[in-house]
């Protein structure tokens, strides 16, 4: 078995646990949306979202830098338990005070926030109820990455994407069926991610052996703040073109656009699903092959995974967009209203995908400040744009700009990638997915509009479509033939060969 292979064994076995967990992630993220949507309209759950943008934006700055250092100091220091134990309880400590001091401040700024913004007393009660609920979600966060750290995924994944989503969505249903507001459900959030800490943390003593240890000295508080502020500074300018967008429209439009906005970007994110699941383990096996010299080794693995991520992003693309306003109508009719936001995020999904983790690999080549100066000067670009669109366009104008910065952001990684490492993730190979997706497109096209006029609408619809539009994306790959390094990659995972 040559290491290629081994090597994309493993990111795609990371990628298959991954999805296992984000599916249900994104079903009960899905429920939740339907709850808060169907149960109390956009403006409701326009203003919940926002609240939420805020909480995310503040966490940013909270956790400074927790959950990427824990990623780094507790496997450096696997052999040295005590300095270990030493960097987690920096790194716990740093982040539930950074999370206190951060809920006091926006319960206090709460009714200033809400003046400046929505300017609607619900946003107020709701943004002061979540802040209660930061540093359980921070401690969350530190929990599930320790696990991650120690190189437990399952743990990890279980406390993420199936433990926190699956009480949220039963503790906001039991929330409304009580009668309860927009306010009700924030705090049956707040409380979900009571027990979440609780059990997570039960897990955590029970699974890992490891101790508070506040026993620190200079150096070691000096290796941590000088490796997360930096960090923190790296993932306030991606805050920037990531969140910036649904803060604006919260100040210049309102809270149902917020709302409708949400919900289409959360849509869209689905379609980038398989970049996010490959990207789980790639970086540290790049890591490891640049770090060895082995240049064609990754070149090929880059352009594998690139592939694999565009194939697997094409068919949800090319279904949302034929079937956004049936799919938007799920939420409410109001929502259809946010179908160009949809598509507009849709593209923009398909061309980071089209790109694979050109970003990962500028990180893993040591090019880390050219992907700081990336996310400030789009992030600072993404503002500009954002206030001149916005205020001529609406949310529309919002989903335009934020669509360009992301395009922007993926032609700066290619040609960075070119020009200072040679990598390039292209073969014909790619024709394969574009010809498949093009048939696909014209076809369910033709379906949908058959269907509806024999009065086929709505759930039937959906499902008839995207039965139809996966086996015939399936079948045609099929035909054009399928690579031997899939086949061999396939034969890996079922034969429990994925190790290294």
């Amino acid at each position: 078995m040559s290491e290629k292979r081994s090597a994309l064994s493993i990111v795609s076995g990371g990628a298959v646990l991954f999805f296992v967990g984000n599916a249900v992630s994104k079903v009960s993220k899905f429920l939740l949306q339907i709850l808060l949507t169907r149960t109390l309209g956009a403006a409701s759950y326009g203003v919940y979202s926002y609240a939420q943008t805020i909480l995310s934006v503040v966490g940013v700055f909270a956790r400074l830098g927790m959950t990427e250092s824990i990623m780094r100091f507790v496997p450096e220091f696997e052999n040295e338990k005590d300095t270990q134990e030493s960097y987690i309880t920096i790194a716990f400590s740093t982040s539930i005070v950074g999370s206190i001091v951060a809920s006091i401040l926006l319960f206090t700024f709460a009714g200033k926030i809400n003046y400046l913004t929505l300017e609607n007393q619900l946003f107020t009660d709701v943004l002061r109820v979540l802040a209660l609920f930061l540093p359980l979600q921070v401690a969350i966060q530190a929990i599930s990455n320790t696990f991650r750290a120690f190189e437990d995924a399952k743990n990890q994944i279980f406390i993420r994407d199936i433990l926190v989503p699956v009480l949220n969505v039963v503790s906001v249903a039991i929330a409304l069926i009580l009668g309860a507001t927009i306010i009700g459900a924030s705090a049956a959030v707040a409380f979900a991610g009571l027990l979440a800490v609780a059990i997570s943390l039960s897990l955590l003593i029970k699974k890992i052996d490891i101790n508070v240890n506040f026993n620190i000295n200079r150096s070691e508080l000096y290796q941590y703040y000088h490796f997360s502020v930096p960090l923190t500074l790296t993932a306030a300018g991606s805050l920037l073109y990531t969140n910036v967008d649904r803060l604006m429209i919260g100040y210049f439009l309102g809270d149902v656009e917020v709302g409708i906005y949400s919900v289409a970007i959360g849509l869209a994110t689905v379609t980038g699903l398989a970049l996010s699941g490959l990207n789980q383990l790639f970086p540290p096996i790049a890591s490891k092959l640049h770090t060895r010299n082995e240049r064609e080794e990754l070149q090929k693995i880059f352009q594998t995974i690139t592939r694999w991520s565009f194939t697997l992003c094409l068919l949800p693309a090319v279904l949302l967009y034929t079937f956004r306003f049936e799919v938007l109508a799920l939420f409410g009719s109001e929502f259809t209203r946010g179908s160009v936001v949809l598509s507009l995020f849709v593209a923009g999904q398909v061309m980071r995908s089209a790109v694979g983790p050109s970003g990962y690999m500028l990180m893993m080549s040591k090019h880390q400040y050219v992907v700081l100066f990336n996310r400030w000067f789009l992030g600072i670009a993404n503002i500009g744009v954002n206030y001149i669109l916005i205020t001529r366009y609406g949310f529309e104008g919002a989903a335009v700009a934020s669509a360009l910065t992301l395009a922007l952001v993926n032609l700066f990684r290619l040609l960075e990638l070119w020009s200072l490492e040679r990598y390039y993730p292209y073969t014909l190979r790619y024709f394969k997915p574009i010809v498949a997706s093009l048939v696909v497109a014209v076809s369910i096209g033709s379906i949908r509009t058959e269907l509806l006029r024999y009065g086929i609408s709505g759930i039937p619809l959906l499902l008839s479509g995207g039965i139809i539009g996966t086996v015939g994306y399936v079948m045609i790959i099929y035909l054009l033939g399928i690579d031997q390094i899939d086949y061999e990659t396939y034969r890996e995972l079922r034969g429990g060969n994925g190790e290294e």
